[in-house]
């Protein structure tokens, strides 16, 4: 605190430095006071060695003022008991001032400039009674209230009178509110001065109150109005704003009902950007406190309307039930019109209702009820605004009973009876020969005969041929809501039999048609199984806008390949395998000629193994072709060449020394922990366990040790680059560079409209300086061997780290890359570990997932990382933020840390602050483009 004494000796040395050198103002003529008859004229000079001004006393008039210099002269003509007061002389750029009061003696004793005095309780109130003749004497001045005639008792109110001010009641009480009355005794006779109101307001009790909404939607380029209603009981409450938006404007309407003060303050935009979208906070502040309360922003690029349902759109009911179809609308602008359709022909919208549930959203309920057959069918919501239009179809089944028809044909002696049933759901057929022409039930026999399935109806047919024998035949269908039954009678001598005994059914010809079936069904299991292998498939995609929003996959076989990336096949030696899966592997190999100056350097060639087929060797072409589309950048494995001609595919890529990012971090969180137990001897950061069974099945780029006679070249530089990486140990500056290179990789990723599809550690590596570069394996991963791909229909997918959209509707987008990179910000700030720990992939996890389930904050994250992890966690994909922006928070997170030992990484936060303290405010972002594909 010694410095801050320093600086308040040296200020006031410096003002007592200006008041010697510079001097005080002066008045003329001289004296604090000066009295003048009503009527008359009064000429001030107020004069100094700078520019000076007048400060004169309100309700002043009829004053004329002359510059001349360093001085002003004032003219007061005819003055009146108005112009009784303090006029101040003072410098314009220095505070000091001089002061002189004006007594205006005439037919007026008082003069009083206000007759309403407001003031809080337990401060001063000053009652501004000026005497416009100083010859008064005190004693015979007296402050009297209106209500109370009574003299008051100065000292016992503690009141002050000053002629030059009036009378001040220190310490005042609400029980003080009156209306009071200054008077002086002139000649034995009462003067009394005119009324002033008294009004004191207690000393609030709470905090203002706020009322706010709590969303706002624009379009880029409108205007935006947010009001905030502040409410503080007994004084007004003070308004500030907190908002991202640089072009704001603000106004304040006040309004007083006893006792409370509101205030009503709009924050105006006249032409949102899309920069401006965020929280926007009104603050709310009196003397016993501040309140506050925030609401979000998002800036759109155009309309929309968007109709969803948490039912299911197919319903199935039995007729006479009830339904309601209700159905959840999004719109921006709000919605203006709506109406819903039977069958796209007939207008049924009396059926519904529209309620709003909330700021841009609303929900139209349809009831039908006791339903009858012919209101099946579709039925679909249209719902309008003035940007757009969307329409969202719910299908009504009726549950029906059998409706049985028979038809009869005779062709070459052979009768065929044919039996159709209509009903829902389908029902089943069956024959029967009877005894007696009515079919009772008793002599009633079954005939075999297969059900044909339509989409509506159910078919089975009888065969038939000539018998010296009468007999009645009867079809009966039969469904969970009931049963019909139609007989035909042969008047014919025929007997029911079935078309089995036909001479077409030999013994031959079923011996052949079961082993035709056998060998289908072998092949068709050899197919599955077939199918059911591993294939590789580039998990990057390019895509492109087919309209709006909306994008599609580009087939990688139509990027163009250009020759200049070829590169001679035996200038290529190589070395060690880096990694290898069921289809190819990568090796270190030494490019001849391929390094600055024609020099040798080390690479990694991607290539396929003997067992590819034809699809892994399309596949490999696709990823060639991606890569050179994408071209170079900092943060991706880069294209360096290729081998097309004259042998197999070879990729030639980047080489980097330090393998992937997930093996690194493990290999130094023993080393990091140890500094971490070192540093907090009191317990209060975790270790990460680092026993063997922590190195996961994930290892894809375990080093083998190269061949004896490898005739790999290494260049001594790169290991010295290595061994220096390797035994320096990590900080948290090397963490929050990691996450902001994978994000700047990424956003060059998506720049290129390309989506990767598996953002994880394992695919991304590190090279000499600990830069961090995005890869995909594809070929080289073992995903059948890789507890972290999971089976999911007929393919192994990583579904720790996929979106739901990607899990549940095999939706990619940008967004579900910056759900996955969320994924992978919590393994580097775990130093490794594998996500959701503990938590089986099972019918539990995806329950977890889609209700939104959140993993802790890991060991080693900083809050402020927290919050971007539960961001790019948002369920709503266009709530996430971009890597644009997660890039900016990171950059900003390391600015931050600038200044800090990066090796004390609790000082950023402790361990339980980050598990206990509630991690729910973060704020939303807005989407990037919104592709869609499946």
């Amino acid at each position: 605190m010694g410095w801050k004494r320093d600086a308040a000796a040296l200020t006031l040395l410096i003002a007592i430095s200006v008041r010697f050198v510079v001097g005080m103002p002066v008045i003329q003529p001289e004296g604090d006071e000066q009295v003048v008859n009503e009527g008359e004229s009064i000429t001030l000079t107020c004069s100094g060695n700078h520019a000076v001004k007048w400060e004169v006393p309100k309700n002043s008039s009829k004053i004329t003022f002359t510059r001349q210099d360093n001085s002003i002269e004032m003219k007061i003509t005819k003055v009146t008991f108005r112009q009784t007061g303090t006029y101040r002389c003072s410098y314009k750029d220095i505070q000091e001032s001089t002061s002189m009061h004006l007594f205006v003696k005439g037919s007026k004793l008082w003069y009083t400039p206000r007759d309403r005095v407001s003031v809080v309780e337990d401060t001063d109130a000053v009652l501004e009674c000026l005497i416009t003749n100083p010859s008064i004497p005190k004693s015979q001045i007296t402050l009297k209230t209106q209500k109370d005639k009574k003299e008051n008792d100065l000292e016992s109110l503690n009141v002050t009178f000053n002629p030059h001010i009036g009378f001040t009641i220190h310490n005042v009480k609400t029980e003080f509110e009156n209306i009071y009355i200054c008077q002086a005794m002139v000649n034995g006779n009462p003067t009394n001065s005119g009324e002033i109101t008294l009004a004191v307001t207690e000393e609030p009790k709470q905090a203002p109150s706020i009322d706010l909404d709590s969303y706002y939607i624009r379009i880029e380029g409108e205007p935006l109005h947010i009001t905030c209603k502040i409410s503080s009981s007994r004084v007004r409450p003070k308004v500030e704003w907190q908002h991202p938006a640089e072009n704001v404007s603000t106004t304040s309407y006040l309004n007083y009902q006893n006792p409370s003060w509101i205030d009503i303050s709009v924050l105006t935009i006249p032409a949102v950007k899309m920069t401006d979208h965020g929280t926007y906070t009104c603050v709310g502040k009196n003397n016993a406190g501040s309140s506050q309360s925030s609401t979000f922003l998002e800036v759109v690029e155009r309309g929309y309307v968007k109709i969803s349902t948490s039912q299911n759109n197919n319903i199935a009911l039995k007729v006479g039930e009830n339904v309601e179809l209700k159905a959840e609308i999004k719109a921006y602008p709000s919605a203006q019109s709506w109406k819903w359709i039977h069958n796209n022909t007939t207008d049924v919208s009396g059926h519904g209702k529209i309620d709003s549930t909330g700021p841009y959203r609303n929900e139209s309920t349809f009831t039908l009820n006791r339903i009858q057959v012919n209101e099946s069918g579709t039925y679909t919501l249209h719902v309008l605004n003035s940007k757009a239009s969307a329409s969202f179809s719910f299908e009504i089944i009726l549950f029906r009973p059998p409706v049985v028809a028979i038809s009869k044909d005779e062709h070459n002696g052979i009768i065929n009876l044919n039996c159709s049933a209509w009903g829902n759901p389908l029902p089943l057929i069956k024959w029967y020969t009877c005894s007696d022409l009515s079919c009772s039930k008793e002599g009633k026999f079954l005939i075999e005969s297969p059900n044909k399935i339509h989409d509506d109806k159910v078919e089975s047919v009888l065969y038939f041929r000539e018998e010296e024998y009468n007999s009645s035949i009867q079809c009966m269908a039969s469904n969970t809501e009931g049963t019909d039954s139609k007989t035909e009678i042969l008047t014919l001598m025929q007997k029911a039999t079935q078309l089995v005994e036909h001479k077409l059914f030999s013994p031959l010809l079923v011996a052949t048609t079961l082993l035709v079936a056998v060998f289908i069904i072998l092949t068709l299991f050899l197919l599955y199984k077939y199918k059911q292998k591993p294939k590789y498939e580039v998990r990057w995609q390019i895509v492109q806008a087919c309209g709006g929003n909306n994008y599609t996959c580009i087939d990688p076989n139509q990027l163009p390949y250009n020759e200049k990336w070829e590169f001679p096949r035996n200038n290529l030696h190589f070395g060690k395998t880096l990694g290898a899966g069921a289809f190819g592997k990568v090796i270190e190999a030494t490019a001849f000629g391929m390094g600055k100056d024609d020099s040798a350097l080390r690479v990694a060639v991607k290539m396929l193994k003997p067992s590819a087929h034809r699809d892994e060797v399309e596949a490999l072409m696709s990823e060639l072709k991606i890569l050179s589309h994408l071209g170079h950048h900092q943060n991706i494995v880069n294209l360096l060449g290729a081998c097309t001609h004259g042998g197999p595919i070879l990729v030639i890529t980047e080489y980097c020394p330090h393998g992937d990012l997930l093996n690194f971090l493990r290999k130094k969180a023993e080393a990091m922990n140890g500094m971490f137990a070192a540093i907090y001897t009191n317990g209060d950061y975790k270790n990460v366990s680092m026993d063997e069974k922590y190195m996961g099945s994930d290892n894809y780029l375990e080093m083998k040790p190269v061949p004896a006679n490898s005739n790999s070249v290494q260049g001594n530089s790169d290991n010295e680059e290595e061994d220096t990486d390797d035994h320096l140990p990590l900080d948290l500056h090397d963490l929050l560079n990691f996450s902001l290179q994978v994000a700047q990789g990424m956003s060059f990723l998506a720049e290129k409209s390309c989506i990767h599809r598996d953002v994880a550690a394992r695919n991304v590596l590190v090279t000499q300086g600990r830069i961090a570069k995005i890869c995909d394996f594809g070929l080289a991963r073992d995903v059948e061997n890789d507890s972290n791909y999971v089976v999911k229909g007929n393919a192994r997918l990583p579904v720790k780290w996929m979106a739901p959209e990607s899990i549940f509707d095999c939706i990619y987008t940008v967004q579900s890359d910056v759900w996955s990179y969320g994924i992978l910000l919590w393994e580097i700030f775990s130093l490794g570990r594998s996500p959701y720990p503990g938590i089986l992939v099972d019918r539990k996890f995806y329950k977890m997932v889609k209700d939104g389930y959140k993993m802790d904050c890991p060991d080693y994250a900083p809050l402020e990382i927290y919050h971007i992890m539960k961001a790019c966690w948002a369920l709503e994909p266009t709530q996430r933020p971009t890597f644009n922006e997660i890039s900016d928070l990171i950059n900003k997170q390391m600015g931050h840390m600038k200044h800090q030992d990066y090796t004390n990484i609790a000082q950023v936060h402790e361990e339980d602050e980050c598990l206990d303290v509630k991690c729910d405010a973060e704020e939303p972002f807005i989407k990037g483009n919104n592709y869609q594909f499946c």
